[in-house]
């Protein structure tokens, strides 16, 4: 068709587009945390007569089973990093997602005008449960309740791990190309320990073995399964609720556990199983090392009955088992004694390995994870196609069924293989960053991009509000401080606005400011630290209620508000979430 002729108009369609926000950390000479406007979305005109949009957040999957609704027993709580992707998500879009969140749903997510948290320390769950009837505040203002695990029992830093997300428009982008999405550059960047030593008993003391490859060339312990990613892949966990009830047969490999770094061995762990009249049982396990040689390898004798061997896929036969007298038991005892205490297990879906098991272990590298040919998470490669792309082996051929010692070998090389080539080899959800890098190439107009948007949010006179009595801004101030460590060379040549680091003598006071804020900011946080005690808890409760009202009442409609009870050393703690409408 010419240029000159006429072409019918395109049908009109509904469209719904979110941007990049914008968030920075420090730069090497002041202490930075920017967001952008999440109010100015697009340049082009509203469509007439379109009814007003308003986000929505409601529960889903993790959520539902973490919510006070669930009975206790069945209760599993969410971590830390849970409540942080949702203020992370509020703040940066849809962008920011490389699959749906596993707890929650926000939708319209770019029509939020504003996010705020609250921070209550020395309040718990109990609390809530026992004074429900006081705190009406809340229970009128907030629709969704979820159980959360405190770092209080494991004297972690609430700053550290709530608080302090990433990162300039510049390291966003850096980290985006580099990992795909920003949740997953999260996830590397998190410390590692902060949340495995609020499930597992680990040490301060690190292990002196040294055993990392000089040809890595990134640490391993980037490849190791979070504490959230261990929950949501059904690893077996020593927590409370439902998983302690249905775990407590289970044993750890360790009594303690040494700090995991990028010295900590590897060792490839495959089971076989038979299918018995109690069901899955375990039949076979092998254990390699590093050296790609065997340290562990027996036939198991089930305490039921063997239905059937399974040979086609197990190898196991009537004849293999001939004489077989170990029990679960006590290859349970020997992986305890051969294991060292920061020993890193690398296999294809371990969880249903540790599962027949019936061990726990903290640090997991799951090749159908790190690997992926789809670009979708929930897609999981085979571990025979896995060997036959990556390695040019053949595995798992013939009718004879799986060697674990094959299986083993093969997941560990494949791990070995990807820290020899890079994160990203391998892996279509890391490849999958050119779309992320493509995404902010369309708004790009110039090279001077980052500079431009830094110098508009100036001229909006946009930042963020941290308030909190001196008994806590010092703690944020120390680790923005240190995260200038971390920080791009590239941030010296922008001047975003200042975060507001407000100190106020009482508590009071931090909800007083975080009421005049509302609307000023893209983002709020207030944090107290509370002395509840048997003695003051009532009152503190009917404080806490009227503190809740006055800072409800202030936000402005479609704020995202996030109430937090952090927990104490012997409860946890409880997340209370809304947007105002």
């Amino acid at each position: 068709m010419s240029n000159n002729q006429s072409c019918p108009p395109p049908k009109k369609k509904r469209t719904c587009r979110d941007t990049t926000e914008v968030l920075t950390m420090p730069n090497l000479d002041e202490l930075y945390i920017f967001f952008s406007d999440s109010s100015e979305k697009s340049d082009s005109k509203p469509f007439k007569n379109v009814r007003k949009v308003i986000p929505k957040f409601r529960l889903k999957g993790a959520g539902e089973l973490s919510s006070v609704t669930t009975p206790p027993d069945d209760r599993v709580p969410l971590v830390l990093t849970d409540i942080q992707h949702l203020l992370l998500h509020s703040l940066l879009g849809n962008i920011n997602l490389t699959q749906s969140p596993r707890w929650y749903v926000l939708d319209k997510c770019h029509k939020i005008s504003q996010t705020t948290c609250l921070v209550i320390e020395g309040a718990s769950i109990k609390h809530w449960e026992k004074y429900s009837d006081t705190l009406s505040n809340i229970k009128n203002n907030f629709k969704s309740f979820v159980e959360t695990i405190t770092p209080s029992i494991y004297t972690g830093s609430l700053v550290q791990e709530l608080a302090l997300v990433p990162l300039s428009e510049c390291e966003k982008e850096t980290m985006i190309i580099k990992y795909g999405s920003m949740n997953l550059a999260l996830e590397v960047r998190k410390d590692l320990m902060t949340m495995m030593k609020a499930v597992f008993p680990v040490t301060n003391q690190e292990s002196k073995l040294v055993t990392s490859s000089v040809l890595d060339k990134f640490p391993r312990t980037q490849l190791i399964l979070s504490a959230w990613q261990l929950i949501e892949e059904n690893y077996p966990l020593p927590l409370n609720g439902k998983l302690k009830d249905a775990y407590s047969d289970y044993v750890m490999t360790k009594d303690e556990y040494a700090p995991v770094t990028s010295n900590s061995p590897l060792f490839g762990l495959d089971c076989e199983m038979c299918l018995t009249s109690a069901g899955s049982e375990l039949t076979r396990i092998c254990l390699v090392n590093e050296n790609h040689k065997t340290v562990y390898e027996t036939f198991v004798k089930p305490y039921n009955s063997i239905l059937d061997y399974l040979t086609r896929y197990s190898g196991v036969t009537r004849d293999s088992m001939h004489n077989v007298t170990k029990r679960l038991e006590d290859v349970q005892k020997e992986l305890r004694d051969i294991l060292p205490s920061d020993a890193i297990l690398v296999g294809q879906s371990l969880n249903i390995d540790l599962h027949a098991l019936k061990m726990m272990h903290p640090y997991i590298i799951d090749t159908s994870l790190i690997y992926n040919f789809t670009g979708d998470r929930n897609r999981k490669p085979k571990l025979k196609s896995l060997a036959k792309e990556f390695l040019q082996e053949d595995i798992q051929i013939g009718n004879k069924g799986h060697s674990p010692i094959e299986d083993s070998l093969a997941s560990l090389k494949l791990v070995q293989l990807k820290l020899k080539k890079g994160i990203e080899f391998g892996d279509a959800v890391h490849t999958n960053r050119q779309k992320y890098k493509e995404n902010i190439n369309k708004v790009k107009v110039t090279s001077q991009y980052a500079f431009s948007i830094f110098n508009h949010m100036m001229e909006q006179k946009k930042s963020s509000l941290i308030v909190g009595c001196d008994n806590i801004t010092g703690e944020y101030h120390t680790y923005l401080s240190k995260a200038k460590e971390g920080m791009y060379s590239d941030l010296k040549k922008t001047k975003p606005k200042k975060v507001k680091l407000s100190t106020v003598d009482a508590v009071d006071d931090v909800i007083v400011s975080l009421a005049n804020a509302a609307g000023e900011y893209n983002f709020t946080m207030g944090h107290l630290k509370l002395e509840i005690s048997n003695n003051n808890e009532t009152e503190q409760m009917a404080g806490i209620n009227q503190w809740i009202e006055k800072l409800w009442t202030s936000c402005k409609q479609s704020t995202l508000l996030v109430v937090l009870f952090s927990g104490t050393a012997n409860d946890n703690g409880l997340a209370m979430v809304n947007i105002k409408s």
